[in-house]
């Protein structure tokens, strides 16, 4: 409201409408006392009256001039106080609904820490009723263990300090419900500690969900460390199984050479027979101690020398069998690469027959280099080009190649290349088989360990050739 409308300037105008009255009135007696010094008491108050009257008409006419603005004035003033208590309560029912109906709980304490307000989210979350909580001391509803935390809190609010913290708070049935705290300080007009106010988000389920989530882990933990003893236990008696059952057998096969040399006729055949089967038994052992090199943790690929791991390959079989054109060449691998050649040269020669020929070929293919192992043998029909990788194929080829084969191609996977088997001669199976597979080929020559994708002292391929 403007100045002119406030009730003070009422009180000024009849203030100066009595202060010129009374001029006036003054100014009246000195000039009759002056004029009219021998005039008769009834006539000097007869003036008196009349004068009078007539200043008091004046006045009641400047008045009465005033009086639309007076009015104005007042009715204003009492409309701006209806419309301003009307818009104090709207507020405070629209502030009061909005807790209310707050999904978090509303707690209010005065400056000696008793409950002044709760919303009902809050009554429901610790199993009371909004007048059973009004006046209580806010510890009533802390666990005995949490008030040294408490009056820590309450300390930072005394502080005019606010906080957001997780706590405790006590059910009325003493079960924990786990809140998340946004609290504030209140203060009086003089800026004196006068309370706090909260909001409580109950985060009981997630609490609940973490704290199952940690026994589950702890659980997890103690099961792999039992997990890790018991595969070094299992590999503990499969290392003295297979190396006491491997030296059994090179010690029958031994016997069997022996006696194959001074047997005939039906005895000597049964005799090959039961070393082949010896034999059959040790290259199980074989591809089961791959087996077990492969699943171990590796130290990563390493640049190997292609070359070398052929010839030394050769060298375990009968001369003039096997040939080579030498290509100095460095690839990714592990030590575990003369497995590959291993199993497929050994395959060649089992299955070629005693006048077979086995040819290695390494050809350049930018960042790739190309292995192929050709033999004269039987060869591979087309429809089983892709079963031979499979485990425990029983093809033409034999019984048992598909062991060796399928740990052929998880290594050269493993390695980042491919393996797949061809006719020797395009277009004719029965004139041998071919086995093609890719290396990636490491850039430089010395030998270097690599972590992740990076390579010390070789560099892979980039990354788009890595899936050819």
């Amino acid at each position: 409201m403007d100045k002119e409308f406030r009730p003070v300037n009422l009180y000024l105008t009849l203030g100066k409408v009595g202060i010129f009255a009374f001029v006036l009135m003054s100014v009246y007696q000195f000039i009759k006392d002056y004029l009219y010094p021998d005039i008769s008491l009834s006539d000097s108050h007869l003036h008196t009256v009349i004068f009078t009257t007539l200043l008091a008409t004046a006045a009641a006419f400047f008045v009465f001039r005033k009086q639309q603005t007076l009015l104005t004035m007042l009715v204003a003033e009492a409309n701006e106080r209806r419309v301003t208590g009307e818009a104090l309560q709207t507020s405070e029912a629209k502030f009061r609904s909005i807790v209310e109906m707050a999904n978090e709980g509303i707690l209010q304490i005065d400056n000696r820490y008793t409950t002044t307000y709760v919303n009902h989210t809050m009554a429901e979350m610790l199993g009371y009723s909004v007048e059973e909580m009004l006046g209580r001391p806010v510890t009533d509803f802390l666990f005995p263990k949490d008030l040294d935390k408490h009056h820590s809190h309450m300390t930072a609010r005394e502080q005019g300090l606010g906080g957001r913290y997780e706590c405790r708070l006590r059910h009325r049935d003493d079960s924990v419900r786990w809140v998340m705290v946004s609290a504030t300080a209140l203060s009086d007009g003089d800026g004196r500690f006068a309370g706090s106010f909260a909001m409580f988000t109950d985060i009981t389920e997630r609490k609940q969900t973490e704290e199952a989530l940690q026994r589950h882990t702890e659980d997890l933990a103690g099961l792999h460390q039992q997990l890790a003893s018991a595969n070094r236990e299992a590999n503990l008696y499969l290392d003295i199984l297979t190396h006491d059952i491997r030296n059994t057998e090179n010690v029958a096969n031994l016997y069997a050479d022996l006696l194959i040399e001074t047997l005939d006729g039906d005895s000597r055949t049964y005799v090959e027979k039961l070393q082949r089967s010896i034999r059959k038994s040790i290259e199980i052992l074989g591809n089961v101690s791959t087996i077990r090199r492969i699943h171990q943790p590796s130290g990563g690929h390493k640049c190997v020398n292609l070359d070398a791991v052929i010839l030394d390959e050769i060298a375990q079989f009968p001369e003039g069998v096997i040939h080579y054109d030498a290509v100095d060449c460095r690839v990714l691998a592990d030590d575990l690469l003369p497995e590959v050649f291993a199993n497929l040269i050994g395959n060649a020669v089992k299955f070629g027959g005693a006048d077979v020929e086995i040819e290695i070929r390494v050809d350049d293919e930018d960042r790739f280099v190309r292995v192929s192992v050709e033999d004269t043998g039987p060869g591979i029909p087309d429809d089983q080009k892709q079963e031979v990788f499979h485990r425990y194929e029983k093809r033409r080829r034999g019984v048992g190649e598909g062991l060796g084969l399928f740990l052929v191609q998880v290594l050269i996977e493993r390695y980042g290349g491919r393996i797949w088997a061809e006719d020797r001669v395009p277009g004719h199976p029965e004139r041998g088989a071919a086995f093609v597979f890719t290396l990636r080929k490491a850039d430089r020559d010395e030998p270097g360990v690599r972590t992740g994708d990076n390579v010390e002292g070789c560099r892979a391929p980039p990354e788009h050739l890595k899936g050819l």
